[in-house]
């Protein structure tokens, strides 16, 4: 079965990244960062199916060069904060075959991106020799600014808009499945945009591995996102195996539970509280979710600049005393050719000559050890060793910072959640004021409301909902206009 995925991320130089780097990764090439005066080499990565540029008709034809183009869009930038390029991660169908799957991604470069102004620079990723053979991908690169002849220009703010993500979500989806259909004909699979839950489908979404919890997957360890995903797939198995089973069960346990014969309005205001309680649950949760934080990840640059710091100030240092000590010398010497007595004395002269230039070469000596020492410091940093120190002083923020994403997007699906009973409480409650208008004053409901709001839910309103059909439907129509005038709001049907 084709899945969908489409993430889109920022390449931010304040959490320490390169867009060079990054390209030189996806790519499985090797490029240098002028601005970062590093090499990035990754050309023994293996699993990169195929590579490519494409470019609006405007763009400079040295673009076609992935090391000119990336050092161009950081040159661009010169904040240290900058956006300067993001990144398209889309999944690939399995069912494509490589050379389906290249067309497929050059067209939605093309059609989605380059169109748009963007410069889309893609690779094409084989599945891990050890991991899920469908998982064929693709990262496509894509610049930030609008370019035209002369190279980039302003910022295209519009491509940041949650709005243009949302259509190319869209987009992706329409095009993948026009591709699939032209690849396998009209009875292919077929993929979707929607959520799991816009699409109506009672089941739960699976979470992203990760480099780290997939590399543990593979070598036969269980990872705790492996765990989450394994329960998810067994939950979504019963469901989808048993849905109706289920259902039943639930409904079979809350038939035999008591009921009694309750006055309609003490249901009513049951159920108002639990209105009122889920809201506040839900506002507790948007609040957690508000107050989420993530730390902020210390720059390549600014760790860089720690590393050297203490060189760079010895070097300063020294150069100041270097520069002192010439300007000295050149004083003494102007005042000494002044005075009768050492010109006389050509012992003295000389003398003091060797003294100038021992005095200079212990200056100048200090000032090319320091310099010695702040360039070792900056070649072990353009080292593996160095770039891999680099990324462990990133890595326990980047851990940070994944651990609020985690807690952020639990805190979304919760909220979603809760808004989806809150609405179906409203419209039980709304139900049950339509039955007190239309002259209902007692109504059987489970003495305990401890079963769950879902089911809760279930059991009155298909209570009131058979009162109310006991009415003709003009009058159910009127009590649901005189609810809905006293609500403030339109009138929902009866029969959601």
């Amino acid at each position: 079965m084709a899945q969908y995925r489409l993430e889109v991320q920022a390449i931010k130089r304040a959490e320490g990244r390169s867009a060079v780097a990054a390209a030189a990764y996806r790519s499985g090439g090797r490029l240098v960062d002028e601005r970062l005066m590093m090499t990035f080499d990754f050309a023994a990565k293996g699993g990169v199916e195929a590579i490519g540029i494409l470019a609006p008709e405007t763009a400079p034809g040295s673009f076609g060069d992935r090391q000119t183009l990336w050092n161009a869009a950081e040159a661009a930038d010169v904040r240290s904060d900058s956006r300067v390029a993001r990144e398209v991660l889309i999944s690939l169908p399995h069912e494509l075959d490589a050379a389906h799957r290249l067309a497929l991604v050059k067209a939605f470069a093309a059609e989605s991106l380059v169109s748009r102004g963007m410069i889309a620079d893609y690779a094409i990723h084989r599945p891990d020799a050890h991991g899920d053979q469908r998982n064929h991908h693709a990262h496509i690169m894509v610049t930030t600014r609008a370019v035209g002849p002369e190279g980039f220009g302003h910022k295209a703010r519009a491509w940041d808009n949650p709005e243009a993500v949302k259509a190319l979500r869209e987009e992706w989806a329409e095009i993948q499945n026009r591709h699939l259909r032209l690849a396998l004909g009209e009875g292919a699979p077929q993929v979707s945009a929607k959520s799991l839950a816009d699409q109506g489908l009672d089941q739960e979404a699976s979470v992203h591995l990760g480099p780290a919890s997939s590399g543990m997957e593979r070598r036969g360890e269980r990872s705790d996102r492996g765990e989450i995903n394994r329960s998810v797939a067994e939950r979504n198995r019963e469901r989808r195996d048993h849905p109706i089973e289920v259902r039943d069960i639930e409904d079979r346990i809350a038939a035999r539970r008591e009921r009694h014969d309750y006055p309609i309005g003490a249901v009513t205001r049951e159920f108002e509280a639990i209105h009122q309680a889920m809201v506040r649950e839900r506002a507790e949760w948007a609040r957690e979710r508000a107050a989420l934080k993530p730390p902020a990840i210390p720059s390549a640059r600014s760790i860089h600049e720690g590393v050297t710091l203490e060189a760079a100030q010895a070097r300063a240092k020294a150069r100041g005393r270097f520069v002192a000590m010439q300007e000295r010398v050149a004083g003494v010497r102007g005042r000494r050719n002044g005075l009768e007595r050492w010109i006389r004395n050509p012992g003295r002269m000389i003398w003091a000559k060797h003294a100038e230039l021992n005095a200079l070469g212990r200056a100048r000596s200090e000032l090319a050890r320091a310099e010695a020492q702040l360039a070792v410091r900056r070649t072990w940093l353009g080292s593996p060793e160095g770039q891999a120190y680099v990324a462990a002083q990133q890595h326990p923020h980047k851990l940070a910072a994944e651990e609020i994403r985690r807690a952020d997007r639990t805190l979304e699906r919760k909220i979603k959640r809760a808004d989806r009973r809150i609405e179906a409480v409203e419209r039980t409650r709304t139900k049950l004021l339509v039955a007190e208008a239309l002259g209902e004053t007692r109504l059987k409901a489970p003495a305990d409301m401890s079963l769950g709001v879902v089911q809760a839910v279930r059991e009155v309103d298909r209570t009131v909902v058979a009162a109310i059909q006991a009415y003709p439907a003009p009058q159910q129509q009127s009590a649901l206009q005189q609810i809905a005038r006293l609500l403030g709001r339109t009138a929902p049907g009866l029969d959601r």
